[in-house]
């Protein structure tokens, strides 16, 4: 049953994701200057970086389940608060550390930052409220 609770939140996270990115799509392509198709979808056709953001999304859901069962943090507000607080205090420096010693514009760091957040916010949502 945890495992199924891991593999749902991840995938529930990774549509999330695709919403989120979707949303900031003609920022993001601004932003990256990604050679696109006259209908904006990017010239590469790979399933592998979709593929290891799974595998990815995954891991991290298994993680925070962990976290959460051991540190005793139960319910849906509380799990959100926490996820957030993973997101932002711990994912989103680590993108903004990443990102500043190569030339990618920081609008990009912050739309993945702002994902950092939301996503462990909602596996935070998940994990309190299983």
């Amino acid at each position: 049953m945890e495992l199924l609770i891991v593999i749902m939140a991840a995938v529930l996270v990774w549509v999330v994701g695709a919403i989120w990115y979707r949303l900031a799509d003609g920022v993001y392509a601004d932003a990256s200057a990604l050679q696109v198709r006259n209908i904006g979808h990017p010239q590469s056709k790979s399933v592998v970086p979709y593929l290891l953001a799974g595998v990815g999304l995954v891991a991290v859901a298994a993680m925070i389940r962990i976290l959460f069962v051991h540190a005793g943090i139960d319910g849906v507000l509380t799990g959100i608060a926490w996820g957030a607080s993973v997101g932002a205090f711990i994912v989103a420096p680590w993108f903004m550390i990443e990102n500043t010693y190569s030339a990618r514009p920081m609008v990009m760091v912050l739309i993945d930052m702002g994902y950092a957040v939301v996503a462990c916010a909602v596996l935070g949502a998940v994990m309190g409220g299983v």
